[in-house]
């Protein structure tokens, strides 16, 4: 039940944390880049930078108990594509060859 106060939800404790690395195929393939192992409600912000490799990188953000990648990135060689994705637990990189990059991403949460 509400009081009088301007809020009726309880206060919450927001985390925000920042991952960078660079990545790097030696081969076609798929990696799992980034994987959540705090919450299950997160959201973040960042970019992915291709900067050599044959092919389109393809980077696909997955859920827990969904089969089919809930956003999906294509990127070309050379370039680079910044999004903000809620609701995901990991985030997936594909290859057709060797690669690399860079990888970027701040995460938010409650606890």
């Amino acid at each position: 039940m509400c009081d009088t106060a301007l809020s009726c939800c309880t206060d919450k404790v927001f985390v925000q944390d920042k991952v960078c690395t660079n990545w790097l195929f030696t081969a076609a393939g798929t990696q799992t880049i980034y994987s959540d192992n705090i919450s299950t409600i997160i959201s973040g912000t960042g970019y992915v930078k291709y900067e050599t490799g044959v092919g389109a990188l393809t980077v696909n953000f997955f859920k827990i108990g969904i089969v089919a990648a809930i956003q999906t990135l294509v990127i070309p060689v050379g370039g680079s594509a910044t999004f903000t994705v809620g609701r995901f637990d990991s985030i997936s990189f594909t290859t057709t060859g060797a690669a690399q990059g860079e990888f970027c991403i701040t995460v938010r949460y409650s606890l």
